[in-house]
């Protein structure tokens, strides 16, 4: 449930790095996905103030991380207004830092001697072919996000991420059997209410700026007679 509050904290981000101007209609919006994603999730669980905090967090962190990737991709002076060329540079540095903290935190080569997964050369193959495709599409995802980011802003890459979690959680349904709860049901419904409202906020919002009149500048200077 804390981290379904991401996207408020992109939307804090974004009014402080000028990307978005700040507005009731918005706010209302992105509020109202939060609490259907919230109660969509909800479940009995116990207490930790450690975890709490952590979560909250990387909810917080999150948010940072999407504002200034919007701010390397929209600003050709900075030399990292491609999504490739970001991917390029950063990728590195998040691979390095990963492994270290895997290293120290989990210690896999220790968990790999005594896992089935890599038990048998098939079970290795198998592991590894499972890992190479889940690693193909987390990189068209993530490229495919940088585009968006780089096209439109944060906060519509928020908006697309409660629409994720609404497809996972039908994914989760029809394939798993999940049962989702009366609350559940209703949480999912204001999320979709919350994604309409969002895109018809857009939608509105661009079809105002289009109907704006405007003057043209004229491109010489007339030379007045005495």
């Amino acid at each position: 449930m804390v981290k379904s509050s991401t996207p408020v904290w992109v939307l804090l981000f974004s009014f402080l790095f000028g990307f978005e101007r700040p507005r009731l209609m918005l706010m209302g919006i992105l509020l109202l996905m939060v609490v259907g994603v919230s109660l969509t999730v909800e479940g009995e669980t116990q207490f930790d103030k450690v975890g709490f905090v952590l979560v909250l967090m990387a909810a917080i962190v999150s948010g940072l991380r999407w504002n200034l990737t919007q701010l390397l991709l929209q600003h050709d002076s900075l030399g990292m207004n491609h999504p490739i060329a970001t991917l390029y540079y950063l990728s590195p540095v998040m691979f390095v830092t990963m492994l270290s903290l895997s290293l120290v935190l989990e210690n896999p080569i220790e968990q790999f001697k005594h896992s089935k997964h890599f038990d048998s050369v098939f079970h290795i193959l198998e592991s590894f072919g499972l890992m190479a495709i889940g690693g193909v599409l987390a990189f068209c995802m993530t490229l495919a996000e940088l585009y968006l980011i780089k096209n439109t802003n944060t906060v519509t890459l928020s908006v697309a991420g409660i629409s994720k979690e609404i497809v996972i959680i039908g994914l989760s349904v029809l394939i798993y059997g999940d049962v989702l709860t009366p609350k559940a049901l209703v949480g999912l419904f204001i999320s979709i209410v919350g994604i309409i409202a969002y895109n018809y906020h857009r939608y509105s919002k661009a079809h105002a700026q289009e109907n704006i009149p405007y003057a043209m500048i004229p491109m010489h200077t007339s030379k007045l007679e005495d």
